[in-house]
C-alpha cells in the first residue's frame, strides 16, 4: 500500500529508558523493544513497560517476539504478558505460521496492532505470496533481510540491506501498511523511501555508537532524512 505523504519512523531494539526517551523527542513516531531470547538487543518485559511508560503518549510503543517454536498454550500465556505492558504493536519476527497468527488476532484486546516480518530473500515470487498470505489476518507488514544460513542466529539488526526493488514490488500489491526494514541508515534511507515508497521505516543497528547503544546523532539524522522525502498522496 503507497500513498502516504508522511512516512512514519521506527527506532527499534532500544534497551533503556533515556535512549528510547531521546528518540521520541528526535521525532520517532514508534520505538520498538525486542523481547527474543539469545539476542543481542534483548530485554525483559518487566524493562520494556519500565521503558514505555516513559514515553510520551502519542509514541507507539512495540515489543518484537518470535512464536514459531512455542506451544500455543504457550503463546496465548505470553501474550498476556505482552499485554500488560502498555504495548500498542507486537511484532511477531519469526515463522510463525498464518494459523497462528489468525488465532492471536481474535484473542487479543482489539487495541493491540499486529505487525508480521516477511523475509526478503531473492525469490520475489516468493517473498510476494508470504506477504499476501498474512496480509487479511495483522495489521501491517515489515519487510526485512533474509538472515544467511549458518549465520549468528540473529531476527534483525544485521546491517544489511536486501533488493529494495522486491520490496516495491511488495508495497504495490499489498493493501495493508508496509514496513521497511534491514540495512537502513541515514545514509541510504532517503533513497529506499523513493524507490519503495513503503509506509514506514524501521531501524535498530544502523543508529547504534555500539550494540545495544543509540547514538544521538544517528538517529536525528536518520529520522530528519526519512522525513525529508517528499511523497506523493
Amino acid at each position: 500500500m503507497s500513498g502516504n505523504t508522511n512516512t512514519k519512523v521506527k527506532i527499534c531494539g532500544n534497551t533503556n529508558v533515556a535512549d528510547a526517551i531521546m528518540a521520541a523527542k528526535a521525532g520517532a513516531d514508534a520505538v520498538g523493544v525486542i523481547n527474543v531470547a539469545n539476542t543481542r538487543r534483548y530485554i525483559d518485559l518487566e524493562a520494556a513497560k519500565v521503558i514505555f511508560e516513559a514515553l510520551p503518549i502519542f509514541v507507539s510503543k512495540v515489543v518484537v517476539v518470535t512464536f514459531d517454536i512455542m506451544p500455543v498454550e504457550v503463546v496465548h500465556a505470553k501474550m498476556k504478558l505482552i499485554e500488560e505492558t502498555g504495548v500498542d504493536c507486537i511484532q511477531l519476527h519469526g515463522e510463525e505460521p498464518v494459523e497462528l497468527v489468525e488465532d492471536l488476532r481474535k484473542s487479543m484486546k482489539s487495541r493491540i496492532r499486529l505487525i508480521k516480518k516477511i523475509c526478503v530473500g531473492w525469490d520475489k515470487k516468493k517473498c510476494l505470496e508470504n506477504a499476501l498470505a498474512y496480509e487479511s489476518v495483522v495489521d501491517a507488514i515489515l519487510l526485512d533481510t533474509a538472515a544467511a544460513a549458518g549465520g549468528t542466529g540473529e531476527i534483525g539488526g544485521t546491517g544489511k540491506e536486501h533488493d529494495w526493488n522486491i520490496s516495491k514490488e511488495i508495497v504495490e500489491h499489498v493493501k495493508k501498511p508496509v514496513i521497511l526494514a534491514g540495512g537502513l541508515n541515514p545514509d541510504n534511507v532517503a533513497k529506499a523511501i523513493e524507490l519503495v515508497k513503503p509506509y514506514a521505516v524501521d531501524v535498530s543497528s544502523g543508529v547504534e555508537s555500539e550494540v545495544r547503544i543509540k547514538d544521538e546523532k544517528k538517529v536525528k539524522r536518520f529520522i530528519e532524512a526519512a522525513k525529508s522525502v517528499a511523497k506523493s498522496p
